[in-house]
């Protein structure tokens, strides 16, 4: 993609870089594609970001729920390196996914549950109704001493 190396455009693209903010519903996968391609934007229209300014714009533009990943990466740190920052965040995408299967598997099993207990409890009341009103259950009639 060929972008006109004009001042208008160095702004439009860093305003669009610093004012980068991740949507809580957005996958981290769909912002860092967003991200690197405003990037590679940027550096077609010869402006210079060091790598360690670009994780710190990253690290800007995630969303609260991923403030204590950026507390984390940065505690005693001198020097912050984007690889770092985009296989962290990349794998902590891929243990919340893990989790959420994990629960929904669980929750499924307790679904099913539930609806076999309630199984029971209708056929433990639909044989005791059958039983109060002597209705016909195959051959013999429940509730007297009278067969078919």
């Amino acid at each position: 993609m060929y972008i006109i190396k004009s001042l208008s455009n160095k702004l439009y693209l860093k305003k669009q870089l610093y004012g980068l903010r991740m949507n809580e519903e957005i996958a981290v996968l769909k912002h860092l594609n967003f991200f690197n391609k405003v990037i590679s934007e940027i550096l077609a229209v010869y402006v210079k970001i060091d790598d360690e300014d670009k994780a710190l714009i990253l690290f800007n533009s995630l969303s609260q729920s991923y403030d204590h990943i950026v507390t984390i990466m940065l505690y005693g740190k001198k020097i912050i390196i984007l690889e770092e920052v985009t296989s962290t965040l990349l794998s902590n995408e891929i243990k919340k996914k893990i989790k959420l299967r994990e629960a929904d598997r669980i929750g499924l099993g307790a679904h099913v549950k539930e609806r076999k207990r309630r199984r029971k409890k209708v056929r433990a009341h639909q044989r005791h109704v059958i039983f109060v009103t002597g209705k016909v259950i195959g051959r013999m009639t429940i509730g007297t001493n009278k067969s078919d």
